[in-house]
């Protein structure tokens, strides 16, 4: 279908109390770029026109002109079930994305049979300086590999974005409050840890109290991991003891001989070197260097040659 041809469907859905709705559900859209498009309206005009060659003039025709036409957008994207191809146009959709919205509507049935090769692709969005794609990257984490194709690395990953960004903390939240619900040995660390940012920490804390997925025993714990804001001093020096205690851990492990995974260890390894790599441990040291500790806190983990043999030992 030409270009020209769906905004005029588009047009002929639309619904004007439900764009006055939408609008103030999606601040961050013009509400002059709305036409008030239902969602199922929208799925539906995307099966309809996904396979018709003109519709590829519509997808090249970016940015489009109206939200709605986003939607539509990452709808066909959705529906794409050559790999490929599918990549490739997420690609070049992503950089216009600038709502939560379409975002989160962009879910490619494609990328379910090809999580192996995808994972590249997945790691290298959740480092992008763009917002949306970002949000994108960490949504896709979520959806895909919180299962069985899970990986320690993948919250490592996660944790260490750090944004100003309301749109994408949200998303990093609602990745850790999954994690904890999916795979809670592997997520923990980084709530025991203090790894990630105070408001984030704290809204993935509030998800998980949420959530029905989690036990109210696991929840009652997490209420008390909730950073106060009044307390950074306090919260620095507590992360510093939860790592150094995996630092000895980590040790006697090495010294045993045995396995870190048979010792249900790994988990809490990852997310030391999850650590060990952050911008939280160069905060760290750079207080420690300061003079900003407690001179009888043990502080090994801040410790570059120590950290790092550690983390290579266990490589090997």
């Amino acid at each position: 279908m030409e270009t020209a041809r769906i905004r005029e469907r588009l047009f002929e859905l639309h619904d004007e109390k439900y764009r006055d709705f939408q609008a103030k559900l999606i601040p961050e859209v013009d509400p002059g770029r709305m036409i008030g498009v239902r969602t199922p309206d929208l799925r539906a005009l995307a099966k309809e026109i996904k396979d018709d060659p003109e519709t590829t003039e519509f997808l090249a025709s970016l940015p489009h002109g109206y939200f709605d036409e986003d939607q539509l957008h990452a709808f066909v994207i959705s529906e794409i079930k050559d790999y490929e191809e599918c990549l490739r146009l997420t690609d070049e959709f992503l950089p216009y994305v600038n709502n939560w919205a379409t975002c989160d509507q962009l879910s490619p049935k494609a990328f379910r049979k090809n999580n192996d090769e995808l994972i590249h692709h997945v790691l290298r969005w959740v480092t992008s300086d763009k917002v949306y794609t970002a949000r994108f990257g960490i949504g896709m984490l979520m959806q895909h590999y919180l299962d069985d194709k899970f990986d320690p690395a993948y919250p490592a990953a996660v944790s260490s974005v750090r944004s100003d960004e309301y749109y994408v903390n949200m998303m990093i939240a609602w990745y850790f409050a999954t994690a904890l619900a999916k795979q809670y040995e592997a997520a923990v660390p980084y709530i025991e840890g203090y790894l990630l940012d105070a408001w984030v920490h704290n809204k993935a804390i509030q998800k998980c109290v949420e959530s029905r997925r989690i036990s109210d025993g696991t929840k009652e714990y997490l209420k008390t991991l909730r950073v106060r804001a009044k307390d950074p001093k306090e919260i620095r020096i507590k992360r510093i003891a939860y790592f150094e205690g995996i630092l000895n851990e980590a040790e006697k492990v090495l010294r045993s001989e045995s396995d870190c995974e048979e010792n249900g260890f790994g988990d809490r390894f990852a997310a030391l070197g999850a650590y060990y790599a952050s911008d939280v441990w160069k905060d760290d040291f750079a207080a420690d260097e300061a003079g900003l500790l407690p001179r009888d806190l043990p502080r090994g983990v801040l410790s570059e040659d120590g950290i790092y043999d550690v983390l290579t030992e266990f490589g090997k």
